[in-house]
């Protein structure tokens, strides 16, 4: 089945987010879910807004690293720095513009103004996320703006390190690929988490593993309990998932 590109914007206001330590590259592969499994994740837009002389140097590294185009925006007063008015003028540019085309449009921040600009995006029938504070969760202000939200917290350091000590590091990005699958649509083909598993990880190479061949990881997993699959006529087809 041939794939269908889906891009995607993201939009960080990064004064308003830089006290949490947080895995950006955890929550950039959390703005890749879908229920549909044939999509190929663009990144089409990635730019962070904020005076950047106050930033967390490894907040900025991170940054830096995922290739965000940053947008210094120095304060004109003691608590403004006009990132939210910037950001929202760019989003709503890409949509009249309509190049490139975004299909989800990704905001990280715990700012309600931001509520304006995600319920203009979804007038004109775009998907719009929230990346917030946990502590955010019951503003209503901000749920009934967003299509989805999730939670900063979530993707702190220490917890994703002391997940990735239970499993080696190949069975781990099976285990995070799993959870990228839709169960309604089950029994589907193992071969959807193999090309999941290459999303998320693009040198991921399975040959280049201890496992040499996938179905050899798909056994081990398995003996784990981690999934059940068919080996019958229709080949390799996964029929249950089991994460603890």
């Amino acid at each position: 089945m041939r794939k269908e590109n889906f891009n995607i914007a993201v939009y960080i206001d990064m004064e308003n987010v830089c006290g949490i330590d947080f895995s950006l590259e955890e929550i950039m592969k959390s703005f890749t879910k879908s229920d549909q499994d044939n999509l190929n994740f663009i990144f089409a837009i990635k730019s962070a807004y904020g005076e950047q002389s106050k930033m967390p140097a490894k907040f900025k590294k991170s940054v830096v690293d995922h290739n965000f185009n940053i947008i210094d925006t120095p304060h004109i007063s003691k608590s403004k720095n006009r990132a939210d008015l910037l950001m929202s003028l760019d989003a709503f540019e890409t949509l009249y513009l309509n190049t490139p085309e975004i299909d989800r449009y990704c905001f990280m921040t715990s700012d309600s103004d931001f509520t304006v600009i995600g319920d203009r995006l979804r007038k004109f029938g775009r998907e719009v996320w929230l990346a917030c504070r946990r502590s955010d969760k019951d503003r209503v202000i901000l749920s009934k703006a967003f299509d989805n939200m999730i939670f900063l917290e979530d993707y702190k350091f220490d917890e994703i390190k002391v997940k990735r000590k239970k499993v080696n590091v190949i069975e781990s990005l099976f285990v995070e690929a799993l959870g990228y699958i839709n169960h309604s649509k089950l029994p589907v083909n193992v071969s959807v988490i193999n090309d999941r598993m290459k999303s998320l990880d693009p040198s991921f190479d399975v040959s280049k593993t201890e496992y040499k061949r996938f179905n050899r990881l798909v056994e081990t997993m398995i003996e784990q309990n981690c999934i059940k699959v068919d080996f019958g006529k229709r080949a390799n087809r996964l029929l249950e998932i089991n994460i603890g």
